[in-house]
């Protein structure tokens, strides 16, 4: 019948008519229609290989040329154009990056910036012209190719003005929106006094008191997905702890379903990555007791956040993971995000096939395995990282990630999102190494010869052989870096000189007497004494953030001494 509905709108001229406004909301009710996820998905799914998605897009462009508010007429298929579209890049991901493709980005983002709609917001149908338009949007930034598209349009400052509105759903839409495309330096736009997460926290409220688990049109599970998102920026960690945000998470964690009870250990998992949260979350027992019983659920999805968020809390604390420091080990691992996995397949049986020993996981973690990634790290003499927005994104990801640093492992950046720059976290992982392009705009074999010959610059510590001949035996040059005998004779003068060099002006005052001697003593004791060395960086010396400690300590890594 769907595909009906759409030959017949195929075949009209216009749309501004009584017919065809008819076969829109016909389409629009299969949303209502079926009555799981899954269902509508595949409804959304199927829209999209039958070109509906598209068909809907072109619709909406036409409406949007001739005035929505022109007539009746325009106005009421218009917005069941709009609501279909809204519905089906809420469900399915393959519409939400189809509607990108398509050019609807650009409109609603033009609907947004809109003068008479901003001044006439007070209105029913322009209000809901407007909150469709901004909530289209956050759908559609769950897509990672559509984040470059809403940054060319300039998205951030066009739809933080809604952060300053009175609506408070629209303040709450914005934040999520923007969680999705602004980078570390940018978090200021979502960390403003427009109070957004505080009206998060009181939409996830209203929800968990609500019989059918919804405020305002929001499922708790959707409220604390958004959390999990804006709490990948570092700067919102602390807000989101202080504004009261533990307490409905344990409220999710003891009474929600299995898919709420996942995106609250997921935000509790961001929020562990705070040092300065890490102990208070530690100390809150009921929080603690309810990690343990769901990191063993039988869900393998939120098995895997409560037993990384508890793993997260409890390894910072006990600081006892951390005895295996350096490029020793029999393997090489392949650290991804799920959505890569085809990719990384490839790459993994390519490598096996040149003699690698390479591990990779493929089941995805939960549980005790969560040990078994930390051993994966432990025994890896060489990472290989795949970076991406979402990856950046992914609690499990930087879990690995910042795991495999502390062990001081080499690591091989390969480039999954062509368009990406990594930022926060990730980017002071990396430092100014040089990733090799894997993405889907890359020459797969040219991209994997120059993966095979940097593995062949990256032999393991004696001592430890690995299983398979090695691609090369070529000796890693450090062209460029400082050697021991250079930075023994710094004054300092010149140690002041490499802070600032290296972007580390917040630490000046900690340094000032400071000079290449002893520079040379603090990274023979975080070779000796990792677990010492960076308790004293975060404790006795006072760096704030993991941000700043793992800054510091990438520079040392390239002093090469």
């Amino acid at each position: 019948m769907a595909e009906s509905i759409l030959n017949d709108l195929r075949k009209m001229e216009s749309y501004d008519n009584e017919k065809a406004q008819g076969l829109l909301e016909k389409l629009c009710q299969f949303y209502f229609k079926y009555k799981t996820d899954e269902e509508r998905c595949n409804f959304g799914d199927t829209l999209v290989k039958n070109g509906g998605a598209a068909l809907l897009v072109q619709i909406f462009i036409k409406f949007s040329n001739m005035g929505f508010f022109n007539s009746n007429s325009v106005w009421f298929p218009a917005y069941y154009t709009l609501s279909t579209i809204w519905n089906f890049s809420d469900a399915s991901l393959a519409f939400a990056h189809e509607i990108g493709k398509e050019g609807l980005l650009h409109y609603l983002i033009a609907i947004l910036e809109h003068e008479p709609y901003k001044e006439k917001l007070n209105q029913k149908n322009v209000y809901y012209l407007v909150k469709a338009s901004l909530c289209i949007l956050h759908n559609a930034a769950k897509v990672p190719e559509n984040r470059q598209l809403l940054r060319q349009e300039n998205c951030l400052q066009k739809v933080s003005y809604y952060m300053k509105v009175e609506d408070e759903l629209l303040k709450a839409v914005s934040i999520m929106l923007l969680g999705y495309i602004v980078d570390e330096s940018e978090a200021s736009l979502i960390m403003d006094e427009s109070g957004a997460i505080d009206i998060m926290l009181k939409l996830l409220q209203g929800a968990l008191n609500s019989q059918n688990r919804r405020c305002r049109g929001y499922r708790c599970e959707e409220i604390a997905e958004g959390l999990a998102l804006i709490a990948t920026c570092e700067a919102n960690k602390v807000k989101i702890y202080e504004a009261g945000a533990v307490p409905m998470l344990i409220e999710c964690l003891e009474e929600g379903s299995t898919t709420e009870k996942m995106y609250a250990a997921k935000v509790i998992w961001q929020l562990a990555f705070d040092e300065s949260l890490r102990e208070k979350l530690e100390e809150n027992d009921k929080l603690m007791k309810l990690l343990d019983t769901l990191s063993t659920d039988s869900d393998r999805l939120l098995s895997i956040a409560a037993s990384g968020a508890k793993w997260v809390i409890e390894k910072q604390a006990e600081e006892n993971k951390m005895l295996n420091i350096g490029n020793t080990g029999k393997h090489i691992m392949i650290s991804y995000q799920w959505d890569n996995q085809k990719t990384m397949v490839e790459v993994k049986k390519r490598l096996q096939n040149a003699g690698l020993n390479v591990w990779m996981d493929v089941e995805k973690m939960a549980g005790s395995t969560l040990q078994a990634m930390a051993e994966a790290v432990e025994h890896a003499y060489i990472v290989i990282m795949c970076i991406s927005a979402k990856y950046k994104e992914s609690p499990s990801c930087r879990t690995e990630a910042e795991y495999s640093f502390e062990l001081r492992k080499d690591i091989i950046p390969l480039m999954m999102d062509k368009n990406y720059k990594p930022d926060g976290w990730l980017g002071a992982i990396l430092g100014a190494k040089l990733y090799i392009d894997f993405s889907k705009h890359a020459n797969f074999e040219d991209s994997i010869h120059r993966l095979k010959k940097e593995l062949g610059n990256h032999v393991p510590s004696s001592g430890d052989a690995v299983d398979g001949p090695a691609v090369a035996s070529t000796t890693k040059q450090e062209n460029g870096n400082a050697n021991d005998s250079d930075v023994f004779l710094w004054t300092k003068e010149d140690v002041e000189k490499w802070l600032k060099e290296n972007q580390l002006d917040f630490c000046l005052n900690l340094f000032t007497e400071y000079d290449g001697p002893l520079i040379c003593q603090l990274q023979q004791l975080r070779r000796e004494a990792p677990s010492f060395f960076f308790k004293s960086l975060r404790r006795e010396m006072g760096f704030n953030s993991m941000t700043e400690l793992l800054q510091f300590a990438n520079a040392l890594e390239k002093l090469n001494i």
